[in-house]
Formats: C-alpha cells, sequence, structure tokens
C-alpha cells in the first residue's frame, strides 16, 4: 500500500536496464553446443534473479505502485517452499517430488482431459462431448442432457458468469469420468478457468472439485507485475488450503533480449510468486515470441531456469512439449523428443500432456504422442550433463531447418479412428520409423 509510485513504463525500463546489467556482472553467457548448462552458469543465474528482485521489486498495476522485497525476503520463501506435492488421495494419490538434473527418478506424465485444451476455445469440445452423450444411459447420459439446456447460449468470456459455468460444467464432467471408470479420487488437471470467481466455483459449488482433484496457477502478469486480483487468490489459497502452484511464460525477445536474460527473468518471475503465493509446485514455460519451445535458445532457456531452480530452491516443476510442426510429422516428434531429453536432464519432475498441438494443421496430439514422451523420459533419465548436450545436437540436426517453414500436418480425425479410438497404420509406422532413427542416434527408448 505504501511503496513507491510510477508509471508502468517506468517500471518496464527500469527492469529492463537491471536485467541487462546483472546479466552481464555475474557473467551469464551460453555455450551454443550446451543447451543443458552447468552448475556454476545455474547458480550464477539464481543470484542474478535474487538481485534482481531486490533492485527493481514487483509492480502491483492496479495501485501504480512498486512492491519492494529484501533478498532475504526472496530467500526465506525459497526455504520454506516444499518439496514434493501429492495430487488425487487414497488410491489415486500421485506425489511429484522435486529432481536433480541426473535423477534416475523419471518424471511423471500426466495426460489430461480433451476439455483442457485451452482455456478460451475449448467449448466445442466440450459441446461436441456432450451432445455424444444425450442418448447414452447411466450417469454421464445424465449429466450431458442436465448441462446442454445449462449451457445453451452461454458465452466463455473472462469475468462473466459464462466463464464460470463452463468452467463449473468441465469440472462436473471430468469428476463423472473419473468415477465412471473408478478413479474418483484422483487428479484430474488444473482448473479449467483463469478468473478468482471461476476458480472457487470450481472448489466451493455442489458435485464439483475438493481439494485433491485440480489445482490452479497463482501467477504474476508480464514481466513482474501483479494485481489485487492475484493477490486475492494467492491469499484465498492460503486460507482455504487449495492445491496453488506458480506459472510464468517469461519470452524470449521482448524484455528479455536473449536466452540468458530470459532465464534470469524466468526465475525471479518463480520466486516473485514463491513469496506471496505458497505454491506447491511451479510451472516454468518461457517461449518464443510466437509461444515455442523447440529451438535451440529457447531450450537453453528453459533448461537454465530448470536447472537453477533445482539446485537452489528444491521445488517440484513441470513442463510441456509445444512443438511446431503439425501432427503427424516426423519433424513433430523429434522435437518432442529434444524437449523431453533437455527436460528431464534437466531436472523437471513433470510432464504436462496437454491434447493441444499448437503447430500447424492438426489440432490434438495423439496417444502415440504420449508414449514417445515417456519412452525417452525412461530412456535418458539419469544421463550426465554432458551425453546428454551430445545427444540433443543430433535430434536438434534433425529438425532445426524446418522450424523456419513448418509442416502443416493433419488433424487429429485423419489419424485416429474416433469410435475404436485407435491409430491409422500410417501414423503407427511414422513412430516405429522415428523411434528406430532416434535409437540409431544414441537415443534410449525405454
Amino acid at each position: 500500500m505504501d511503496g513507491p509510485v510510477m508509471l508502468a513504463q517506468e517500471f518496464d525500463l527500469r527492469l529492463s536496464r537491471a536485467l541487462r546489467r546483472i546479466a552481464v556482472d555475474h557473467g551469464i553467457h551460453f555455450k551454443p553446443a550446451e543447451i543443458i548448462c552447468d552448475d556454476a552458469t545455474a547458480d550464477a543465474i539464481f543470484h542474478a534473479a535474487v538481485e534482481l528482485i531486490g533492485q527493481v521489486g514487483i509492480y502491483n498495476v492496479d495501485t501504480s505502485r512498486v512492491i519492494l522485497l529484501t533478498a532475504e525476503e526472496v530467500l526465506v520463501a525459497c526455504a520454506e517452499t516444499p518439496g514434493q506435492v501429492t495430487l488425487g488421495a487414497g488410491k489415486d494419490a500421485v506425489t511429484v517430488a522435486a529432481r536433480s538434473h541426473d535423477s534416475l527418478v523419471v518424471p511423471y506424465g500426466f495426460r489430461w482431459p480433451l476439455t483442457h485444451c485451452w482455456i478460451q476455445g475449448k467449448e466445442p469440445f466440450l459441446s461436441a462431448t456432450i451432445e455424444a452423450h444425450l442418448s447414452e444411459p447411466g450417469e454421464l447420459g445424465d449429466l450431458a442432457r442436465e448441462l446442454k439446456p445449462w449451457l445453451k447460449d452461454v458465452q466463455n468470456k473472462a469475468g462473466t458468469v459464462g466463464d464460470t459455468m463452463w468452467a463449473v460444467a468441465i469440472a462436473r464432467w471430468c469428476l463423472a469420468v473419473a468415477r465412471l471408470v473408478g478413479r474418483t479420487d484422483m487428479f484430474v488437471g488444473p482448473v479449467s478457468a483463469i478468473t478468482v470467481p471461476a476458480i472457487l466455483a470450481c472448489f466451493a459449488a455442489e458435485n464439483v472439485y475438493k481439494k485433491h482433484h485440480s489445482s490452479f496457477s497463482v501467477a504474476t502478469m508480464p514481466e513482474l507485475k501483479t494485481n489485487w486480483e492475484h493477490l486475492q487468490l494467492a491469499f484465498i489459497a492460503r486460507q482455504m488450503g487449495l492445491p496453488s502452484r506458480t506459472s510464468g511464460g517469461n519470452v524470449l525477445g521482448a524484455y528479455a533480449r536473449n536466452a540468458e536474460e530470459t532465464a534470469v527473468l524466468s526465475v525471479a518471475t518463480l520466486l516473485v510468486q514463491l513469496s506471496y503465493a505458497a505454491a506447491r509446485w511451479a510451472h516454468l514455460a518461457p517461449s518464443d515470441l510466437h509461444g515455442y519451445r523447440t529451438s535451440r535458445v529457447t531450450m537453453q532457456t528453459q533448461s537454465a531456469a530448470t536447472r537453477a531452480a533445482e539446485r537452489n530452491v528444491g521445488i517440484a516443476t513441470s513442463m510441456q512439449q509445444l512443438v511446431k510442426n503439425g501432427l503427424g510429422s516426423a519433424f513433430g516428434l523429434y522435437e518432442i523428443a529434444a524437449l523431453v531429453i533437455e527436460q528431464t536432464c534437466s531436472g523437471v519432475s513433470s510432464f504436462w500432456n496437454y491434447p493441444c498441438h499448437p503447430g500447424p494443421g492438426g489440432s490434438m496430439k495423439s496417444d502415440l504422442d504420449y508414449d514417445l514422451v515417456m519412452k525417452v523420459a525412461r530412456g535418458v533419465a539419469g544421463m550426465e550433463r554432458e551425453k546428454a548436450n551430445g545427444l540433443l545436437n543430433k535430434v536438434l540436426g534433425l529438425y532445426e531447418a524446418s522450424l523456419e517453414h513448418p509442416e502443416k500436418g493433419k488433424p487429429y480425425s485423419f489419424y485416429y479412428d474416433l469410435r475404436t479410438l485407435s491409430p491409422a497404420p500410417e501414423l503407427v509406422e511414422l513412430h516405429r520409423r522415428v523411434e528406430d532413427q532416434l535409437a540409431g542416434l544414441g537415443v534410449p527408448m525405454r
């Protein structure tokens, strides 16, 4: 309430200048062939992030004030961060713990429901699912017949009642499916909402999530900014004991000019969130200006931020495999493999396998893509850094040139029989060929 007042543009300029200076002062420099950074570089990034926060603080856009933090406060928040999170309950409980870059423990692989494709834009998927079950007997049929008129003509727009209604509908559907398959207490993925009322409704409304079923993000705004909504959500999560997580998506080439600066800013984002959110796990998601993550410099950024957190925070981290080439493209599978090697050998604790396929063309990932993620992760877990870097450079050589003009791919329905949910023979053959090629390069496939 009483921090220094300044314009947002002033804060942005202050942040950008401090970031440039601090990255240089700490001698942070990535070598092109080293995608997974060494211990000294990871530690330098962490200390640079602490210094950055101490110099610029966090900007509250609702008050135009800077929230000042000391290095000591940031380090206390790190020390108080739990090293693991339990998701689900009873026989369906899964514990995800912090990993080191050379840990033999394989990252846990989550596969989210189709309704979690995107926060906005999920309406066609849920609507089609409801339509498909209208004539079905049992709980899903009953729920479909209830939800169709409930959501009729309701727009899923953030900040409106429609946002809350769609989020609650998805929560109820996910839980109904979990009950149907005998996994009543499983973790069914993050809340499909971004506003405080919609998030709280998913835990407080009738027939929706208990604390162990889901989680939500207590995030900052880009870059090192917050507002009363984020702070209120963090406070409510603490009071209700809800499973919050941090989530930072810093962009390479925006406020941060290069991979080194983006890594420092990504860690700083994580640390400021931990200072007020008391989150149990962290989603680290730096990307390029277009949202992709498979270029050499973007993977260097991801790895450095993850390794800095691994060595100095000890929080369970998660990551996604967002690729640029379309579904059914060999280049897209090479991208997946590269990301899994980089993430596993940088200390990531879990993979968020969303069904969305952001590359041009295909709108969804296939189950075979998920299987590839886990085959590679099992194979490279525990691999030493130098060997992992060698493999990454080989795999990058398979697809790096394609990033300029990615293959479009084809829609999910081209590769899968939607009645039997079985993959087309050509997709199975593509995966077999790609896996053989990766194994020939030295990638262990298990």
